[in-house]
């Protein structure tokens, strides 16, 4: 005998849904990148330099910006078009991967930024789903 699942449910007001949870979590990087980004170099196996560290610093200032964004808007226009950003800033990582000292970092951030641009297509369709 199967057990009964309970209907799924809309989160109500203060409830941390997963899209609100992964933009908490682009708050919490894109701060990380911007307060640190040479530990965050180095963890990720690159060397820490003035233009690599300005570069993480800029990065981490367009997250905090577009997770500030997508959470006071959660609307579908506002996600895909993050996901846009997030796709190309994939892509641009992507192209670094044929520089071999840039290589590990640039297939990391390549992973990640990809990440978001699932998480972004994703909260689009259900933001989407909950207009209907």
């Amino acid at each position: 005998m199967m057990a009964k699942q309970a209907p799924a449910r809309i989160a109500g007001r203060g409830e941390l849904t997963p899209t609100a949870a992964g933009e908490l979590t682009r708050l919490v990087w894109g701060g990380l990148l911007l307060a640190a980004p040479d530990r965050v170099l180095r963890v990720m196996g690159g060397q820490p330099g003035s233009t690599p560290s300005a570069i993480l610093r800029v990065l981490g200032v367009r997250h905090l910006v577009q997770a500030a964004v997508l959470l006071r808007w959660p609307t579908p226009e506002a996600f895909r078009l993050g996901a846009v950003a997030d796709g190309l800033h994939a892509l641009t990582a992507v192209a670094l991967i044929a520089d071999r000292r840039w290589r590990r970092v640039a297939l990391t951030d390549a992973a990640i930024a990809t990440g978001w641009t699932i998480h972004d297509g994703a909260a689009a369709s259900r933001a989407g789903a909950g207009r209907r």
